[in-house]
């Protein structure tokens, strides 16, 4: 579906509105597991995730080809304020539908940037017929979160950004470890690099109770799951996996696997005390299934050797609208 010059593209554009964020890793860590593993830290980019790769890649393709307009999307947090913050650099209002239990953070966060929010109940409304309807009232554009082809290649740049770093040091990507929601970041990023190198393994990574993904590529075909509330990654919260998303990542993907919720507090923690930053559990969840491949006594000494260092992030634990907007994709070579 994809070639090069397509995310190529998308690179040039979004050239000067994204940052190019680094890849994290710890030599002391690395030691322990006996290979190099590396984070890439879309915790550090503009509105906390990787989102507005998207966002503004599509906004930008749409308004190319019909003029500019006013844009609604719909999202628990993070596509919400990267389409907030793509709007007001094109100069459009944005309206956001989000759900009335959404990170306070998050919120606040969009209505910064300037977004109209609109509440709804996502155990009892659907977020994408409301969406649709105001879009149709005020004649402007409907961003998907992931399940469109300018999206997927605006979140694909992270993989061709994560290929060219990993060459500059001298480094091969084996293995590209990525959590899974709808699947947008996952379909263009395992698109480009299974482009530019075939060999290179793609795992997908969701948690236990959010497993649709797993569920559909096992069936073969969109299956839905029942959403529970007060799920630790809010990030990952789909119903079902996008239509297009799925038909990309049935072909492209090595394995999906999930993660317990333990598991992805123990990877939050050992990132804290590591690189001293808080990643959302939706990014950390990454982490948890690379780690989950790792042999687990090597882990278990892992957990033993950072029990006890990290008490100021235990603290932090207690509020969870604390977790900022933090995404990322773990690799190893």
């Amino acid at each position: 579906m994809y070639q090069e010059k397509n995310f190529l593209n998308a690179t040039e554009v979004l050239s000067g509105i994204i940052k190019q964020t680094p890849l994290l890793f710890s030599k002391n860590l690395n030691e322990k597991l006996g290979f190099n593993l590396y984070l890439k830290a879309e915790c550090l980019q503009l509105t906390g995730s990787f989102k507005l790769r998207g966002a503004y890649y599509c906004m930008h393709q749409q308004f190319l080809k019909e003029g500019k307009s006013d844009v609604v999307a719909f999202s628990s947090g993070n596509h919400a304020q990267g389409v907030a913050m793509a709007a007001r650099i094109q100069g459009v209002e944005a309206t956001i539908v989000m759900p009335s239990d959404a990170p306070n953070s998050k919120i606040e966060n969009t209505k910064a940037l300037g977004a109209k929010i609109i509440f709804y109940d996502r155990y009892r409304e659907s977020r994408e017929d409301i969406a649709q309807q105001i879009a149709e009232k005020d004649n402007a554009f409907l961003i998907p979160a992931y399940d469109n082809s300018d999206v997927i290649c605006g979140q694909g740049t992270v993989g061709l950004e994560s290929f060219h770093q990993m060459a500059m040091i001298g480094q091969s990507l084996d293995h590209f470890y990525c959590p899974v929601g709808g699947g947008g970041l996952i379909a263009g990023s395992s698109s480009i690099l299974r482009f530019l190198n075939p060999d290179t393994k793609i795992i997908g990574v969701e948690p236990e109770m959010l497993n649709d993904t797993q569920k559909s590529m096992e069936s073969g075909k969109r299956e839905a799951i029942k959403i529970f509330p007060n799920t630790l990654c809010d990030s990952l919260m789909a119903e079902k996996p996008g239509e297009l998303t799925f038909s990309i990542n049935q072909k492209m993907l090595s394995s999906i696997i999930t993660v317990s919720d333990q598991k992805v507090i123990d990877s939050m923690r050992l990132v804290f005390n590591e690189f001293g930053i808080i990643v959302e559990p939706g990014g950390a969840a990454s982490l948890a299934g690379a780690l989950s491949a790792i042999d687990q006594n090597i882990i278990d000494e892992w957990w033993k050797y950072i029990e006890g260092t990290s008490q100021e992030f235990d603290k932090l634990m207690i509020d969870v609208s604390f977790y900022k907007s933090y995404l990322m994709m773990v690799f190893w070579q």
